[in-house]
């Protein structure tokens, strides 16, 4: 079995300031290692290259995805480099572990018109006290490139409307700043002085939490998932969309329009600049795309 579980999980919570979302997926993979372990009748104290190589081996033949196995092995890599460090093992277990690349799959985006009709549903859904809610959110996840995770976290005071800009902790607690657009102060402003305050009315609670549900408590990632699939159904958008599909066309118009690499990575937040590295190729599939077919409408 798997030692120091627990200080291991502190770790996590206090030193690198994950969230509980991030804790559990990491003790989930590792809970899948301990189980491998025990039903091959591995000893946590005598294991080595062979078993891990033999556990990722394993999680192929069974074909999980290149990425489900990037993601275990850097969980197993974390909870080596901990007892490493605290020399309860001598060597870790992962030294000529490899794990297959992840294919670049470039994600789905949408142009500025399908943006648009997207913002008009929400503008005309019949509920109004929601649907501001919800243009409000639509806006914060396309000009402001927010993670949804960070729209159901975000607080009132990371607003600073004097400055135009959102103060914002982000992965690991790393503060970025980022720029209030003309739109963005709008909807806020609007929804803030309306909706929120009949929504913070139906809980006895108080929050500081800036987007509320129905009934005056913290939304959810999933009713944001909800509503982004609501509207972009009434938009007649076929593309398969998640709110997450805000932040990568985000990134892309900002590429179309000049903004340069590093700009994009401090708005998106990324450690890695590799990870900003997507969108201008992205950007430009987005270009050649979007000219064929305008080229086939203007053939028709």
């Amino acid at each position: 079995m798997l030692s120091h579980l627990d200080d291991f999980s502190r770790i996590l919570k206090i030193e690198r300031n994950y969230s509980n979302n991030t804790i559990s997926s990491y003790l989930s993979d590792l809970k899948s290692f301990d189980n491998f372990l025990e039903k091959n009748e591995i000893n946590f104290k005598k294991l080595n290259n062979k078993h891990t190589k033999l556990f990722f081996r394993d999680l192929s033949e069974k074909k999980f995805s290149p990425r489900t196995i990037k993601r275990k092995f850097s969980s197993l890599s974390s909870y080596f480099n901990f007892l490493l460090d605290r020399r309860i093992i001598k060597n870790n277990p992962l030294n000529g572990v490899f794990t297959p690349k992840i294919p670049k799959i470039l994600p789905e985006i949408l142009t500025i018109e399908e943006i648009n009709n997207i913002f008009l549903a929400a503008e005309s859904s019949k509920n109004e006290i929601l649907s501001l809610r919800d243009r409000c959110i639509l806006e914060m996840l396309y000009s402001s490139g927010l993670r949804v995770s960070e729209v159901c976290e975000l607080k009132i005071n990371n607003i600073q409307f004097d400055l135009d800009l959102i103060r914002f902790f982000g992965k690991g607690s790393k503060e970025r700043i980022i720029p209030l657009t003309y739109y963005a102060r709008k909807w806020l402003k609007k929804y803030l002085s309306e909706s929120r305050k009949i929504l913070s009315s139906r809980s006895k609670r108080s929050s500081n939490y800036v987007f509320l549900s129905n009934n005056g408590l913290s939304l959810t990632r999933m009713a944001i998932w909800l509503s982004v699939k609501k509207y972009v159904n009434s938009a007649g958008i076929l593309k398969k969309i998640s709110p997450h599909t805000f932040r990568h066309s985000f990134a892309t118009h900002l590429i179309d329009g000049g903004a340069n690499l590093i700009e994009v990575q401090a708005l998106l937040g990324h450690a890695d600049i590799s990870t900003t590295e997507i969108y201008t190729h992205l950007s430009r599939e987005f270009v050649e795309s979007e000219y064929m077919k305008a080229f086939q409408k203007d053939k028709n």
